[in-house]
């Protein structure tokens, strides 16, 4: 016996309709989910897979085979959702190794930001036998000049000229039989913004590195030299005046004569 739905009637298991209120009644009698084939399968399972009671899957299951896609079928009695696919594991691991290698570059910045560091202190605030004026570059080139010390003129050489060290050597082995008795400033011009931004053109076209020159001057110096080694154009024991134009650069509060002047001296 089974009973109407809406009003309640009971009714005989053949009746597909009620007598009383005339709603539909579902024939259930020759049906039987336990004699049914496949037993509890669901015909919505494309798998065939046997589904608990209660699963998570069976709801979506009910919706469709393209709702069943997203899941993993191997797992019998419900399934895990797939959240994680191949692109997505490779982009993690690819996001990992960036963090690393960011991690690298930085050190390698920040260790090479150190070692410049104390670079710079030890060449240009510890080294105190750099010049600090223009007054004493002056002396240090009379100085090496009149003791042959390749070591005071690489002094007052600008570190843009290449190989300073073998620069100051083949300058003196140049001027080697002259000595300078006494100098003195004649004439001295403080060199212009203008003037300064086309020496350092310049310079950057000489040698291609950049003169970051703060301020500069230019001075006729008179030297009374002496002839110390007989040559072809001199006898030893000659004196002589020589009036030189010299200019001296401040680059980070030291002064060096700048690479011309010393070149363009005419000793003969």
């Amino acid at each position: 016996m089974k009973k109407c739905p809406m009003c309640g009637v009971s009714l005989e298991d053949h009746v597909t309709e009620c007598p009383e209120c005339g709603c539909p009644i579902a024939d259930t009698s020759g049906f039987s989910l336990k004699n049914s084939p496949g037993g509890r399968k669901k015909s919505g399972n494309p798998m065939g897979k046997t589904i608990s009671s209660g699963s998570g899957l069976t709801d979506i299951l009910r919706e469709g085979d393209d709702a069943y896609d997203d899941y993993d079928d191997s797992s019998v009695g419900g399934s895990i959702p797939i959240s994680l696919t191949r692109t997505d594991i490779e982009g993690d691991y690819s996001s990992r190794r960036k963090g690393k290698i960011g991690k690298y570059i930085f050190r390698i910045v920040l260790l090479a930001a150190v070692a410049y560091g104390v670079y710079y202190l030890i060449t240009n605030v510890f080294t105190s036998d750099r010049a600090k004026s223009y007054d004493e570059a002056l002396e240090y080139f009379v100085e090496a000049v009149n003791n042959d010390d390749a070591e005071k003129m690489e002094l007052i050489i600008p570190k843009y000229v290449k190989d300073t060290s073998k620069k100051a050597k083949d300058y003196l082995e140049n001027i080697s039989m002259m000595h300078i008795n006494s100098y003195q400033v004649k004439d001295l011009d403080k060199l212009s913004k203008t003037e300064v931004e086309a020496l350092q053109d310049a310079i950057k076209l000489e040698t291609g590195e950049t003169a970051r020159i703060k301020e500069a001057y230019g001075m006729t110096v008179e030297l009374k030299v002496t002839v110390e080694e007989s040559s072809s154009q001199y006898v030893k024991g000659t004196s002589m005046l020589l009036t030189p134009y010299m200019e001296f650069i401040n680059i980070n509060n030291k002064w060096y004569l700048q690479v011309d002047s010393y070149e363009n001296i005419d000793y003969n």
